[in-house]
């Protein structure tokens, strides 16, 4: 299936361990899968697992792009950024995350920006992750977990959003627990009637129905 990729999006989370890495390689499969051209970048990554999730989605590319290109700015310390940082004494070149999205946005139609963890994750003194997508001029893709807490937590992403202008273009509520209760069963109509912002899709827990969801997912992004 075909999609028009005029634009990227900025793919955030609730919170952390929420999914963004599982939704947007699942998305940027599809884009290529449809002949699209896309690409994903991760800014910024800290933590235990390394760079996992940037040579994930340099495997996805195939290779086309250095390593460094998909992800300028690598921290070992599962921590935000700033405290990161810090603790590496490390600095934080904004400069180096625009150059390589530069890089990035010149030669693909839909560039995939996964942030790191919610909008509010400092990345440097009174600079945060939400002021990232809104330098890059990019529209939101907000990612969720399906289980109980949900509501709480999409709304204050949705409305830290629209208070710092920022387009929020969907959620994506993702099933991290498999389980199947009152919560997870309501969250999927009350979310986005209270957020006023359209549910794309509900990632299932597994592989099945997978490929299905992320077309749709993809369908409301890119139409």
């Amino acid at each position: 299936m075909k999609y028009n990729v005029s634009q990227g999006i900025f793919i955030t989370g609730t919170d952390t361990g929420v999914g963004k890495t599982y939704v947007t390689a699942a998305l940027l499969a599809e884009l290529r899968r449809g002949g699209a051209k896309a690409a994903a970048f991760k800014p910024i990554a800290c933590g235990e697992g390394g760079r996992d999730d940037a040579r994930l989605y340099h495997e996805l590319m195939e290779g086309e792009v250095p390593l460094d290109t998909i992800n300028p700015i690598f921290l070992r310390h599962p921590l935000a950024p700033i405290v990161a940082g810090k603790l590496e004494r490390r600095r934080i070149d904004l400069a180096e995350i625009r150059r390589a999205w530069s890089l990035l946005a010149a030669r693909y139609s839909a560039v995939l920006v996964e942030g790191a963890g919610g909008l509010l994750v400092p990345i440097k003194r009174d600079y945060f992750v939400a002021d990232l997508a809104r330098d890059l001029g990019l529209p939101l893709l907000i990612v969720g977990r399906l289980s109980l807490g949900t509501i709480n937590h999409t709304l204050l992403t949705v409305r830290q959003a629209q208070a710092m202008g920022l387009e929020v273009k969907g959620i994506v509520l993702n099933d991290t627990l498999g389980r199947s209760g009152l919560a997870e069963r309501t969250n999927v109509a009350v979310v986005p009637e209270l957020c006023g912002v359209p549910l794309l899709g509900v990632m299932p827990h597994g592989p099945k129905n997978h490929r299905a969801v992320v077309r749709r997912i993809c369908r409301g992004l890119f139409g």
